[in-house]
């Protein structure tokens, strides 16, 4: 068996034997590879669910770009949110207040932002009589993890309106937003945070029949940016790609899964995190 010293020999040995027979007319200059243009997804669903849902839209745009695009996520927000505001990604999918901490640590652009708002629903028992955060004082509330979106706006609107001081709606933070749902079906909690998008699901639990009660107010929906450093040509090609992506299978299937109808132009302004946190207010 040949040892990795002569396996190496014979192999430059062939390449200068190819060199030299070749004549001008098989010389050939090799163009430079572009690397993948890194597309980050928060982690608002599992990494495999993300790979199955994105992976054809990350595809689409490759072929738009004409460059490699590698679909990334993390398994936990605190991780996404760390590679984010260190610039990690060229093109990120992301909620209101990731993109606010982002915009303050990198030169983010927006691309456009999915048409729905976002508000975080408030889940619970058919037969419970809850109408509004007040009833659910003394109680336990099952929110995602802390850096998730609805939880943001969620905990938000009780700190505005004093709500989780003793006596008062206990919070209990978990993994995932179906660990949420377990928690009411389990009786471990009264009712639980959730985005619109994962309201559909709620049919799945048949033995126990929950129902959306009472919302926050809403902010600008989730959004697309991309790193000032793509250099103007492709972010304006991103932005076209992101404002017709409903126009394309990968992208009207990706939409239709969430309830989402497109995504629409958005500005700075919209997502500042004052403004925000001004429009949760209760």
């Amino acid at each position: 068996m040949r040892s990795a010293t002569a396996r190496r020999d014979a192999l430059r040995l062939l390449a200068a034997s190819l060199a030299m027979g070749a004549g001008p007319a098989a010389a050939f200059t090799l163009e430079p590879v572009e690397p993948p243009l890194t597309f980050g997804v928060f982690p608002f669903l599992p990494a495999l669910e993300i790979g199955r849902r994105f992976g054809p839209v990350s595809t689409a745009l490759a072929e738009m770009l004409g460059r490699p695009v590698a679909l990334q996520t993390k398994t936990d927000f605190e991780s996404f949110h760390r590679f984010l505001c260190d610039g990690r990604y060229d093109l990120a999918l992301m909620h209101p207040f990731l993109y606010a901490d982002a915009a303050a640590a990198q030169d983010f652009r927006l691309l456009g932002r999915i048409r729905e708002d976002l508000a975080a629903f408030i889940v619970a028992g058919k037969a419970d009589n809850c109408r509004d955060f007040k009833d659910l004082c003394g109680k336990v509330l099952a929110m995602p993890p802390r850096l998730a979106g609805v939880t943001q706006l969620a905990m938000h609107e009780l700190e505005e309106r004093r709500l989780l001081g003793p006596g008062d709606v206990r919070v209990e933070f978990h993994r995932t937003k179906s660990s949420c749902i377990h928690a009411v079906v389990n009786g471990s909690a009264a009712a639980c945070v959730l985005p619109g998008f994962v309201l559909n699901q709620l049919k799945a639990f048949t033995s126990f029949e929950l129902e959306p009660k009472f919302h926050t107010q809403a902010v600008p929906g989730i959004l697309l940016a991309a790193h000032a450093r793509l250099g103007e040509p492709t972010l304006k090609c991103l932005q076209e790609a992101v404002l017709t992506l409903d126009r394309i299978p990968a992208g009207h299937n990706l939409l239709a899964s969430f309830g989402w109808t497109g995504f629409v132009p958005a500005t700075p302004t919209q997502y500042d995190i004052a403004h925000l946190r001004g429009l949760v207010g209760g």
